[in-house]
């Protein structure tokens, strides 16, 4: 099988928080959230926050093990990180990309999710969001504010690549 279609069928999956809250990733761009019954009606709004920021955290984590096991199937040697630049754009294009920021909204404006450098996380959920939404609304907007963080970062991607190696 070619990396690129293992790297489409890739599902990553993580929970948090005893399992309170489970994500998944497929389709190379789509989350979704899920709560143990009760854990959205009672959980409180910054350690909610604390939760995701661990979620996506985790998911990073996974997602970067299944693809350096996706590049070592389709090179046929083993690879456990990606390989260093030899050159002076390649250390550039590291270090940028080590502050590259990117964001996703969810289309209310409720959501946000930030991420720099694929290291330092940050969810903002709109004050008065928990009552508001209930836990099915809640976990869309999550899958929406992340799929639009994925693309972002992406574009972002290309745009640094495309910066330093023209």
């Amino acid at each position: 099988m070619r990396l690129r279609e293992s790297l489409d069928r890739m599902r990553v999956h993580a929970s948090v928080a005893g399992g309170a809250i489970t994500g998944e990733l497929h389709d190379a761009d789509q989350v979704e959230l899920t709560f143990t019954p009760g854990y959205y009606d009672r959980v409180a709004e910054p350690v909610l926050i604390d939760h995701l920021v661990a979620l996506a955290r985790v998911m990073h984590a996974e997602y970067v093990r299944q693809y350096l096991r996706a590049v070592s199937e389709a090179s046929g040697r083993t690879i456990t990180k990606e390989p260093a630049g030899d050159g002076r754009r390649d250390r550039a294009y590291a270090e940028q990309r080590q502050e590259l920021i990117a964001e996703g909204r969810s289309a209310d404006g409720r959501i946000t999710v930030t991420v720099r450098g694929m290291r330092s996380w940050w969810v903002r959920i709109a004050p008065g969001t928990l009552r508001v939404l209930d836990e099915r609304q809640f976990a869309a907007r999550f899958g929406e504010a992340a799929h639009a963080l994925i693309r972002d970062q992406f574009a972002g991607i290309r745009a640094l690549k495309n910066h330093v190696y023209g």
